[in-house]
């Protein structure tokens, strides 16, 4: 079944827009769907034009075949997946040191208060030290 020249017109325009990399009405991508929706036209009457199709199968396997393109593409894809896994393996790393440095410092003042503590009891013991009330520990005015 063929189509209307201006159909055939449209689809052989988008063929060009979409392989140049500018597409108007579509998201660029090298699929019939995409095709139909840069010409305007439903993908059924897209399917209807099959010298147009076979064209833009042949050019699109043309680019594809080119000068390693899609393997280059391929390569740079692989590379960058594997500094993202390197980049989230670190971060990992990190996360968990920063961890157990608060899980440190928290234990770290723990003590220092639980030792403070006992040293102005010492010294309040020993009347060399004299307690004034604060607003924190409920005995002062506020």
């Amino acid at each position: 079944m063929s189509v209307t020249p201006a159909v055939h017109t449209a689809l052989t325009e988008a063929v060009d827009r979409l392989l140049a990399g500018e597409p108007q009405h579509s998201d660029g991508s090298l699929s019939v769907a995409s095709l139909a929706r840069e010409a305007g036209i439903s993908r059924a009457t897209a399917y209807r034009a099959n010298d147009v199709l076979e064209l833009f199968r042949q050019r699109v396997d043309q680019r594809s075949s080119g000068p390693d393109v899609p393997a280059t593409l391929r390569e740079r894809i692989q590379e960058l997946q594997g500094q993202l896994r390197e980049a989230c393996h670190a971060r990992r790393e990190e996360i968990t040191d920063l961890r157990q440095s608060v899980d440190t410092l928290a234990q770290r003042v723990q003590a220092l208060t639980l030792d403070n503590e006992r040293l102005r009891a010492e010294l309040v013991r020993q009347g060399v030290v004299t307690v004034l009330p604060t607003a924190l520990d409920g005995r002062g005015s506020q």
